[in-house]
C-alpha cells in the first residue's frame, strides 16, 4: 500500500476527538474510579489561569447524638458543618511529531485511527506519570511532615538474600490498608511496579475478572484492581532494590480538562530534508489532575507547570484533611 501524506488525512476535529477518545480509553486510573472527573474543579478550570482553589468540606463529626426528652424548652444545638479550600495548579504541556515518526502508522489502513491511538497513548501515559509523581510527593510531604502515617514499609538495605518478610505479601497489603484505620474499606485499588506484578502472580493470588470487552480481563490481588506501571519507583540502594507500591480508593484524585485554542495543528517544513520537506503535527494538552484533600503549594515550581521533578517534591504538598479522610497508602517493599 502507498504511504498517505499527513496532509491528506489531518483534519483537526477528527484528531481532537480521536486522541481524546483513546487517551481516555487506555489511562488505568480513569477506568478504575481512582481518577475522576469533578465539577467544581471544571468550573474553576473554564475560568482561566494555572492556579485556583477548589472548596470541599469536612466529614460530619462522630459525637454523640443528642437524646429526645418531654422538656419543650430544650433545644437541640446544630453542629457545624466546616469546610476549607484546596489549592490547585494545572498543566499546559504539548508534544510534537514528525512525518518521519509516524511514517509506518501513515502505511496503515487506518491511518488516522493509529496516529490518534499512539498520540492518545502517548497522553495517557503522560497523565499517569503525573499521578504518580503527584503521589511520590504526597509520601515526601507525609513523610516529613505527618509521621508517614501513610506509609508502611518492610524494606530495607541490608546486605544479604531479601527476606521473605520483606516482600510485597498479603500481610503487607493488608498492613498499608490498616494505616487508615476503620476507613480502610475505602481502598480498592493497588497500583504496581511489574516487578511486584511478578512477585504477586507468584503467589498465586491474583484473580482475572473477565470484561465486558471480549478476550479482555481485570486483574484483582485480595479483592483489590491491580494497575501495573513501571513509572512506580524502584530505587536502588546499597544493596537492595526498595519499590513503592500505592492503594488507592475512589475519588483519590479528581480532575477536568482545561481550554486550548488549537489542540492540534499540522506544520509543513518545506526546506526541511534538503529540500525534500517534512510534516509535524503538534498536539497540546491542558488540564489538572489533583489529589483530593492536598494543596499544591507552588513553593517550588520554576516554570508555568510543574514538571514530574517539581511534582515529586515535599514542599509543594500540604495535606488539609485528617488521615482517614484521604483515601491513599503508601508501600515499600524490596520485591
Amino acid at each position: 500500500m502507498a504511504v498517505v501524506a499527513l496532509a491528506n488525512i489531518y483534519n483537526p476535529l477528527t484528531f481532537a476527538a480521536g486522541i481524546q477518545e483513546a487517551q481516555i480509553e487506555k489511562n488505568a486510573f480513569l477506568a478504575s474510579g481512582v481518577m475522576v472527573e469533578d465539577a467544581a474543579l471544571r468550573a474553576q478550570m473554564s475560568a482561566g489561569g494555572n492556579i485556583g482553589e477548589v472548596p470541599f468540606y469536612l466529614p460530619l463529626t462522630t459525637s454523640e447524638p443528642n437524646y429526645g426528652t418531654d422538656n419543650p424548652a430544650t433545644l437541640s444545638v446544630p453542629a457545624n458543618v466546616s469546610g476549607s479550600k484546596q489549592v490547585f495548579r494545572s498543566c499546559h504541556a504539548n508534544k510534537s511529531w514528525s512525518t518521519m515518526d509516524l511514517a509506518r502508522d501513515l502505511a496503515l489502513i487506518d491511518p488516522i485511527g493509529a496516529i490518534t491511538g499512539r498520540i492518545g497513548n502517548y497522553w495517557a501515559t503522560v497523565r499517569q506519570s503525573r499521578l504518580i509523581n503527584a503521589c511520590l510527593g504526597i509520601l515526601a510531604d507525609n513523610i516529613a511532615n505527618d509521621a508517614s502515617d501513610m506509609l508502611f514499609s518492610v524494606a530495607t538495605d541490608a546486605v544479604g538474600a531479601v527476606a521473605d518478610a520483606e516482600r510485597i505479601s498479603a500481610n503487607v497489603s493488608i498492613d498499608g490498608d490498616q494505616t487508615l484505620g476503620d476507613a480502610q474499606g475505602s481502598l480498592t485499588v493497588l497500583a504496581v511496579h511489574s516487578r511486584i506484578y511478578a512477585r504477586l502472580r507468584k503467589q498465586n493470588l491474583i484473580d482475572f475478572i473477565p470484561t465486558s470487552q471480549e478476550g479482555q480481563t481485570i486483574a484483582t490481588y485480595l479483592g483489590k484492581r491491580l494497575i501495573v506501571d513501571d513509572a512506580l519507583p524502584a530505587i536502588a540502594g546499597t544493596n537492595r532494590i526498595t519499590y513503592t507500591s500505592i492503594l488507592f480508593g475512589p475519588g483519590a484524585f479528581i480532575t477536568a480538562p482545561g481550554q486550548v485554542q488549537v489542540p492540534s495543528e499540522m506544520e509543513r517544513i518545506a526546506g526541511s530534508g534538503n529540500g525534500s520537506g517534512q510534516d509535524v503535527i503538534h498536539s497540546r494538552m491542558h488540564d489538572c489532575i489533583h489529589p483530593n484533600g492536598f494543596s499544591f503549594l507552588s513553593g517550588s515550581v520554576a516554570g508555568q507547570s510543574a514538571t514530574y521533578a517539581e511534582l515529586k517534591l515535599a514542599a509543594n504538598w500540604d495535606r488539609k484533611l485528617s488521615r482517614k479522610n484521604i483515601p491513599i497508602a503508601f508501600l515499600r517493599t524490596n520485591d
